[in-house]
């Protein structure tokens, strides 16, 4: 019922109800016979499937599956094209952010920095500079006598370290919670003794 009630109230059946009606309004203008009935009705279906439907918003204001296939298609584009010391420290952060932090994003709060650090991370920090890094040529070095290898390895470093910080905050709210679980059956528990 909730689902029909979403549909009604929804872009695609407004859109087509409009179009229907325009061509309602055509068969009354200039009559056309039983075939006005598959004028309304195509009018209706041609706004229904040229409408886009409203695009699901997850609660956490990102789709965590996106990350991850975010993360992974960028492993998978620069794998051959990096020095085997970057392509681990890639690895571990994407290892921290897919084992350590998706999973236990409910424990963080609606609006919290940490959310917003692990989807850009993932989805621009992390794409950005090794697409920075990529288009440099090999022997390219700053005034500053900084090579790209040396910057990237930075970059990477303060990304983990950041990744490792969120995830320190996800566990943490996890032990948070389970130390409030013991206090609450503690006391649940010296309450049956003192009334038993």
């Amino acid at each position: 019922m909730r689902a029909i009630a979403t549909y009604l109230s929804g872009r695609r059946n407004l859109v087509g109800s409009g179009l229907a009606l325009l061509a309602i309004v055509l068969v009354v203008i200039d009559p056309v016979g039983p075939q006005g009935i598959l004028l309304v009705i195509g009018f209706y279906l041609a706004g229904v499937v040229a409408t886009r439907r409203t695009p699901k918003i997850h609660r956490l204001g990102f789709d965590p599956l996106q990350v991850e296939r975010s993360l992974s298609a960028e492993i998978a584009a620069v794998a051959a094209r990096v020095p085997p010391d970057i392509m681990l420290r890639i690895q571990r952060i994407e290892l921290t952010i897919r084992t350590e932090i998706l999973p236990r994003l409910d424990c963080l709060p609606l609006g919290a920095q940490e959310l917003y650090l692990v989807e850009r991370t993932a989805r621009d920090f992390l794409p950005t500079a090794l697409e920075t890094y990529l288009r440099l040529p090999g022997g390219y070095a700053s005034p500053g006598g900084a090579t790209p290898h040396q910057v990237l390895t930075d970059e990477l470093d303060l990304l983990e370290a950041q990744m490792r910080r969120v995830a320190e905050v996800v566990h943490r709210a996890d032990m948070d919670r389970m130390l409030a679980q013991r206090r609450f059956l503690t006391d649940r528990f010296r309450r049956l003794d003192l009334s038993g």
